[in-house]
């Protein structure tokens, strides 16, 4: 009998990113009429704004906890970001896109040659229908709020609970907050050590006398896979609530009690300077959930998540695009002014 010979998928074409991201630049790329073509460079995507639709093209980075470096690591991951954020925004994340090289060598946008990359395709929502444009134009209202705060904790409600064990829960938050401290007194950054030091022990000073309140959470089914990264300017307000940007390359990232999402949420409007808005969210939380997390595990996964934020934010000096940029310190230290204020209430 023979065995059946499965072909080789042929290898993959290695066009420059930047041959790509000219290519997509362009207005006559597209398959539908534009007449400009907005950018947005983030550490892991290129997104393409064109009227109507936003596209979003996967840098081919390779850290220690992704590696899009190959074409099929990308499409997987573009799957899982059309799968996951259909959970909050069904209408806006209409699917993927392939980015290919045709017989005369030039690129297309659903072409019928070569697929040399893959585009998340999304509907392109308003700047002025998003809660950080709200936030910073003091235009935003709690009644506008409310719907998105509805949409989340109703989203919380249909979510099964993750099966935690309470110490391995404690275990984990522990050396979550060692690695992070590690990571924060990196001379490179510049921190001060002092402040970090006195803000860690704040941390682990919580988790041992506060044993029941996240005993609590774990035993009581709170931990979940929620969105991942609730911030103001992944929400959109109008004229349909959505939720968009979820972080889709970590499940274990997205493993998290509800009350850290959302206590993540109420720290970066505060950051932004209206602490009402985080407010809303827990209140409409409350009301359809019944679940009314202690205000001091609250102020604990506001302190956590800001030192958090002081590292992914500083950490950008570590890279040559962004090394001369001093609003990256600066930010860095903005969020440890706040997160010492978390410390203080606890």
């Amino acid at each position: 009998m023979m065995k059946k010979i499965i072909a080789a998928p042929p290898p993959e074409i290695a066009l420059p990113l930047a041959e790509k991201v000219a290519f997509l630049k362009q207005a006559v790329a597209y398959p539908h009429p534009v007449q400009s073509v907005e950018t947005k460079e983030t550490h892991m995507s290129w997104v393409f704004l064109t009227g109507e639709f936003a596209y979003k093209l996967k840098k081919p980075v390779k850290y220690r906890f992704l590696d899009l470096s190959i074409l099929r690591s990308r499409l997987r991951n573009c799957r899982e970001e059309v799968r996951l954020n259909k959970r909050l925004a069904r209408d806006i994340y209409l699917g993927l896109v392939p980015l290919t090289i045709e017989k005369n060598g030039r690129l297309a946008l659903e072409g019928k040659g070569r697929v040399v990359d893959w585009l998340v395709r999304m509907q392109r929502l308003p700047e002025e229908s998003m809660l950080d444009y709200g936030i910073r134009h003091h235009t935003v209202t709690k009644d506008q709020v409310r719907p998105a705060a509805a949409l989340l904790a109703e989203f919380y409600k249909s979510l099964p609970a993750i099966d935690t064990d309470p110490s391995r829960y404690r275990e984990k938050l522990r050396g979550e907050i060692y690695s992070l401290y590690r990571e924060l007194i990196n001379p490179a950054y510049h921190l001060p050590v002092l402040l970090i030091d006195l803000l860690t022990a704040g941390l682990l000073r919580f988790l041992t006398e506060h044993t029941s309140l996240l005993d609590n959470r774990a035993l009581g089914g709170k931990i979940k896979e929620t969105h991942g990264d609730l911030r103001p300017e992944h929400i959109c307000l109008f004229p349909v609530p959505a939720i968009i940007d979820c972080l889709e390359f970590s499940l274990q990232l997205r493993i998290q009690d509800t009350a850290e999402e959302l206590s993540f949420l109420a720290m970066e409007c505060e950051m932004m300077g209206d602490a009402s808005i985080g407010k809303v969210f827990l209140e409409m939380y409350t009301l359809l959930t019944s679940d009314r997390p202690d205000e001091s595990l609250i102020t604990f996964y506001k302190l956590r998540k800001a030192c958090l934020r002081v590292f992914l934010v500083v950490r950008h000096i570590a890279e040559p695009a962004y090394r001369k940029d001093g609003q990256w310190v600066e930010r860095a230290n903005a969020y440890l002014h706040l997160a010492r204020q978390y410390y203080d209430r606890l």
